[in-house]
């Protein structure tokens, strides 16, 4: 029994331990200066104390733990940076909720290259449109001039190329390469003629 008990609380300080871990992750930028936007919640241990730890009491004090959780900020880029990982990772679920902490749609890397053009790239329609519906630019273009609908054309995306064209993408859009190429180009340098005939060709 008293093995039991002082096993018992070896576990509880442990999760003491982890908890006020968590709690001490950095809530403020490089720069010091204060967080502003999206909420993710992270765990911060209970103040209550107990006499005595057992299994039920852990339990208990783990629950109250979890439901007095402070929430943690984090800072616009930071939740931009997600939300461009996540197009680039096709990952539609992550794209919503990210949108919905307040992620800027129209992201974009140093050259040019916005969380949609991304999604587009990774052949993700539901991230796509969730992009589209919460206000990304159809036709924003990289330093070399590549539009989304020149990667729904690079990437064989025909299915997106359409969905592109109809929420007013223009398909004569050129490169500043040289040559120039619109996607319909693109589309036939890749031998897709489905999605050069979706394009106009």
């Amino acid at each position: 029994m008293k093995h039991h008990l002082q096993t018992t609380l070896s576990i509880r300080l442990i999760a003491i331990a982890l908890l006020l871990g968590l709690n001490g992750c950095a809530t403020t930028s490089e720069t010091g200066s204060p967080p502003s936007t999206g909420i993710i919640a992270a765990a911060t241990p209970s103040t209550e104390a107990t006499p005595v730890a057992t299994s039920e009491t852990i339990a208990t004090n783990d629950t109250a733990a979890a439901s007095t959780a402070e929430p943690v900020v984090i800072e616009a880029g930071e939740l931009n940076k997600q939300l461009w990982d996540a197009a680039q990772a096709g990952n539609a679920t992550s794209v919503g909720s990210l949108l919905q902490q307040g992620a800027d749609p129209s992201t974009a890397t140093a050259s040019g290259e916005t969380a949609l053009h991304a999604a587009v790239a990774a052949g993700s329609l539901p991230a796509v449109t969730q992009l589209v519906s919460k206000g990304a630019e159809i036709n924003a273009t990289t330093a070399t001039g590549w539009t989304p609908l020149h990667h729904a054309a690079r990437f064989g995306r025909a299915d997106i190329a359409n969905y592109l064209l109809q929420q007013g993408a223009d398909p004569k859009a050129l490169t500043t390469g040289t040559p120039a190429k619109t996607p319909v180009q693109m589309a036939l340098d890749q031998g897709d003629l489905r999605t050069a005939r979706i394009l106009g060709y």
